[in-house]
């Protein structure tokens, strides 16, 4: 009963010693592993989004949470360990402000605050509509025409999108501009889109089917009016050497009405145009021959143009060879002494031309003595003429160096040994030059150019 007594009298001491004892102990865990605050980021992740909605606006990508724990626990902590949700299933559609969820860790962290907590965003459904398409013509087809039944395929497109654009779209108009036109107009058109108050609306970011819509603009010529092409008559012949290669007329047809019995088969013709003696491309300015009854719709100048060339054929002429720069000292034998050369061009100007308009010379610039095969050169005084060949395309050219000889013979015994060389001179009628055969013996040094042999030069 004492012992009894002893244990009931110190009860409070003895709690406050245990007390004592776990502060002390949880003092000497805290110091070991000390508490510690740290941020961490956590992506955001969307669910519960029905398949027919869409989110407008921007969402939070992350979401910054505050935990708190002991370090040794905070170390094994990362990112993937907590969520973030947007839970979207009994959202309606419209904005709302929609809580962020965090959860995850462990017992031993805890989640002190978060960043952002919450979002606004817009939820709209998506919703697809058929938006009839109309056609706008701007502008007037030719005179005499008329626009036939037009036809826009297809005349619906569908447009996918959020309901609170899509609904304000009313109707989407294609335009086609005309001017003059007398064939059928074919286009492929994007079709504009306009609201309910008449406004243009944009489309981008809706799904439009198709994009562009064919639109067929057929164009009648109305009765009473026809389209007719214009013939060009002509009279007489160019100019001798010349021929007429080709015939033109602006505008190519013409518009004229009248009664229809008189329209069909009508054939529409210029007036007759002279060519005779032409030699030249000429436009001309002309009337038309339209029967009684028949008038243009519109009355314009109508030109044709006459396309003029003189003939093109060849001729042959036969020139002498003549020599160029043949140096003082030296002279040339040509073989042969002519050639033929072949022209090509207009026929006028070959049936003009003189001997004096083909020069056939070959050039001897800076040769030495020796035989060579050149190529004649053709130069032509006139203009618009070819040169196709020379026959013979060469011809061989002698250059030997010349040699003087007067009346009275000079003694040349002390300079040239005469049974070295035999010389004759033969002297014709007039006396006043000579032919001299000469023949070279050994040795050949004792003339200074020359052939080894040359007979027959005429000096």
């Amino acid at each position: 009963m004492r012992f009894l007594r002893f244990v009931v009298s110190n009860v409070p001491t003895l709690l406050f010693a245990i007390a004592l004892a776990v502060v002390i102990w949880a003092a000497a865990i805290r110091q070991a592993d000390p508490v510690e605050s740290r941020i961490i980021e956590i992506p955001m992740e969307i669910v519960g989004k029905p398949a027919d909605a869409i989110i407008i606006g921007r969402t939070p990508d992350s979401v910054f949470i505050t935990i708190e724990g002991a370090v040794s626990a905070l170390d094994q902590i990362s990112p993937a360990d907590f969520s973030a949700v947007i839970d979207l299933s009994d959202v309606p559609y419209g904005e709302s402000e929609i809580e962020i969820i965090v959860s995850g860790g462990s017992d031993q962290i805890a989640i002190q605050n978060q960043f952002p907590e919450s979002t606004t965003l817009r939820l709209d459904q998506i919703v697809t509509r058929e938006i009839p398409v109309s056609l706008q013509v701007r502008g007037e087809v030719a005179r005499g025409h008329r626009i036939g039944d037009v036809v826009v395929a297809p005349d619906i497109v569908q447009v996918t999108g959020p309901a609170e654009r899509v609904n304000q779209l009313s109707e989407s108009r294609v335009t086609v501009f005309v001017d003059d036109d007398r064939e059928d107009i074919i286009e492929q058109r994007q079709p504009t889109f306009f609201d309910v108050d008449g406004n243009v609306a944009s489309v981008v970011g809706l799904t439009v089917v198709p994009s562009e819509v064919e639109v067929v603009l057929p164009i009648v010529q109305m009765a009473g009016f026809a389209e007719k092409p214009i013939t060009v008559r002509w009279d007489g012949e160019p100019a001798s050497g010349y021929r007429l290669l080709d015939v033109t007329v602006d505008p190519a047809s013409v518009q004229v009405t009248g009664l229809p019995a008189l329209l069909e088969g009508l054939r529409v013709q210029t007036d007759a145009i002279d060519i005779t003696g032409l030699n030249e491309t000429q436009t001309l300015s002309t009337g038309l021959e339209l029967p009684e009854g028949i008038s243009m719709i519109d009355v314009q100048p109508v030109f044709v143009t006459v396309v003029i060339e003189p003939i093109f054929s060849s001729d042959i002429v036969q020139r002498p060879v003549e020599i160029r720069a043949l140096e003082e000292g030296f002279e040339a034998i040509v073989d042969p002494e002519d050639v033929r050369v072949f022209l090509y061009g207009p026929l006028p100007i070959l049936d003009t031309m003189t001997e004096e308009d083909v020069r056939v010379t070959v050039d001897l610039l800076d040769l030495i003595t020796g035989t060579y095969v050149l190529e004649p050169f053709v130069s032509l005084a006139v203009e618009g003429i070819e040169v196709r060949s020379t026959q013979p395309p060469a011809v061989t050219v002698i250059l030997s160096a010349s040699i003087t000889v007067t009346e009275e013979l000079t003694d040349t015994g002390s300079l040239i040994d005469l049974e070295t060389f035999n010389l004759t001179i033969d002297t014709n009628d007039s006396g006043s030059s000579y032919w001299v055969n000469l023949e070279l013996q050994p040795p050949a040094a004792l003339i200074p150019r020359g052939p080894t042999i040359h007979r027959g030069s005429r000096i």
